[in-house]
């Protein structure tokens, strides 16, 4: 698509900008503070994009595949990050009709963008969430989506147990991987090699543990694709700094009895995503 609109030397398109927020063009017009603070937010603009290493502006496509029963943050929080570059546009994939909605494991209904199996350029990042995966297993030509757009993707990258959908569809054959830890081990079935780290780069293939990693992988796929300084920045903004209050979030550090239970309490999604 070709874009008419005028773009700075920062590469910003600042005539979007004001489509978006008519309300600022009209403040800017009678208000002088509102012109002062729109000429302050244009120097940042210009010094961002002035800091080494940085592409302040883009044209990523991100593909993130929607199936019913997607857990929302492995969804959702990379979505927050990846949507932050300027100019990259995020398609919000559905397996399913893309006429309905399609519902997370937490109940949180999403309105699909696009059918994952219309999907025909190789996108720039192909990301697949966890949640209920099951539902992925059990749907071959979503698996098979997954491996056509796996194959031309810049990036292939999954959170939680969406590492389990990657490797059914062999992408993650040879590979090292990581996944949410009760269901970690459940790789080497699949013909990859399980890490125990928060996130896994393996040449162009990135896989992040359970749910709350998924930020991890976004703000580290925002750096190789934008610049360090541009993650930072995005980290920055986010106010991203988890302080969670108990520290029971890994099985180390929760102990065994905590996670013997938590295990036992996975074990119907556990047996679901063994490799048959």
């Amino acid at each position: 698509m070709t874009d008419t609109h005028d773009r700075d030397s920062a590469g910003v398109d600042w005539d979007a900008i004001h489509q978006d927020q008519p309300s600022l063009a009209a403040d800017i017009v009678r208000d002088p503070q509102a012109q002062a603070a729109w000429d302050r937010s244009v120097a940042a603009h210009h010094a961002l994009a002035a800091r080494p290493g940085v592409t302040l502006q883009g044209d990523e496509t991100v593909i993130i595949v929607l199936h019913p029963g997607f857990d929302t943050l492995d969804a959702v929080g990379p979505h927050y990050f990846l949507s932050s570059m300027l100019g990259a546009t995020i398609h919000l994939a559905t397996t399913g009709d893309l006429d309905h909605p399609v519902t997370s494991a937490g109940g949180l209904p999403l309105t699909p963008t696009v059918r994952l199996s219309d999907v025909e350029d190789a996108p720039t990042v192909l990301l697949v969430p966890g949640g209920d995966t099951s539902v992925l297993l059990k749907d071959p030509q979503a698996i098979s989506d997954i491996r056509r757009l796996g194959e031309t993707a810049a990036v292939v990258t999954s959170v939680c147990t969406g590492a389990i959908a990657l490797g059914a569809s062999g992408i993650l054959r040879g590979r090292q991987a990581t996944s949410h830890w009760s269901v970690r081990h459940l790789l080497t079935g699949y013909g990859a090699t399980p890490i125990n780290e928060r996130v896994v780069t393996d040449g162009n293939i990135m896989t992040a543990a359970g749910v709350t990693a998924g930020m991890d992988l976004a703000i580290q796929l925002v750096a190789q694709l934008r610049g360090d300084d541009y993650a930072r920045f995005l980290e920055l903004g986010a106010e991203y700094a988890p302080q969670p209050p108990f520290g029971t979030g890994t099985p180390e550090s929760a102990g065994n009895e905590l996670t013997a239970l938590a295990r036992d309490f996975y074990a119907t999604i556990e047996h679901g995503l063994e490799a048959r």
